[in-house]
């Protein structure tokens, strides 16, 4: 159970200008911080995170569309990327479990960002679950988190905003665990598309495992 494990969980979401983190930047930050309590045996939201932050060029017209947030936004709310950044890393507590929706895009924008403004070298070691795995070896194709929420009749649109999409992945992970909690099976386990072999795992302590869709492939694990 992972209430018996980890002191905090953190579930995050990046908004970003496009795929690749080593050009493309993050445009808002969604985090909610839970912490468990140690006599009730269950997480309790601690700590919430959204911010826009600020470019230094317009936004891609896809993006503007994919996730309604426009130039005017972002110049009027937006804080520096590195105060945001300041804010989410502060909110990555020793024993913290990091949680997202497809993980492994948003970790990547996540190091990035530790080795932009921490360290070159910078590398998470941090525990981690991806959201999308455990679904997807649950239900058919597809499997975008707007398919989470339908499928478990969630109470939270998936917007394509950071905290909304935080709110969804947090409230699909309750419902799987309620149907089956299998979930400690999933931390450090990352599946893919045997048609695409990624070029290496996250992080040292996790494992790349090919995912078929819904054929509990990552759920046999031992």
């Amino acid at each position: 159970m992972l209430v018996e494990k980890y002191e905090h969980i953190l579930v995050f979401d990046f908004e970003t200008t496009g795929l690749y983190p080593k050009t493309d930047n993050v445009i808002e930050i969604g985090a909610v911080l839970l912490k468990r309590d140690p006599i009730l045996m269950q997480y309790r939201a601690e700590k919430e995170l959204n911010v826009l932050i600020r470019q230094n060029k317009p936004l891609p017209e896809k993006i503007i569309e994919i996730t309604h947030i426009t130039d005017e936004m972002l110049l009027r709310d937006g804080i520096e990327e590195i105060e945001a950044f300041n804010m989410l890393k502060n909110m990555v507590r020793p024993n913290t479990l990091l949680v997202a929706y497809n993980i492994a895009f948003d970790y990547a924008f996540l190091k990035a960002l530790y080795r932009k403004h921490v360290d070159p070298f910078f590398d998470i070691n941090d525990d981690l679950l991806d959201v999308m795995a455990i679904f997807k070896d649950r239900h058919p194709y597809p499997h975008r988190l707007d398919n989470l929420v339908i499928t478990y009749q969630i109470d939270h649109k998936n917007t394509h905003r950071a905290i909304d999409d935080v709110k969804a992945t947090l409230k699909g992970l309750t419902a799987m665990i309620k149907e089956r909690d299998t979930i400690d099976r999933y931390i450090n386990v990352i599946g893919y598309n045997p048609k695409y072999p990624p070029a290496g795992p996250l992080n040292k302590n996790v494992r790349m495992v090919p995912q078929y869709g819904n054929r509990l492939e990552i759920e046999k694990l031992r």
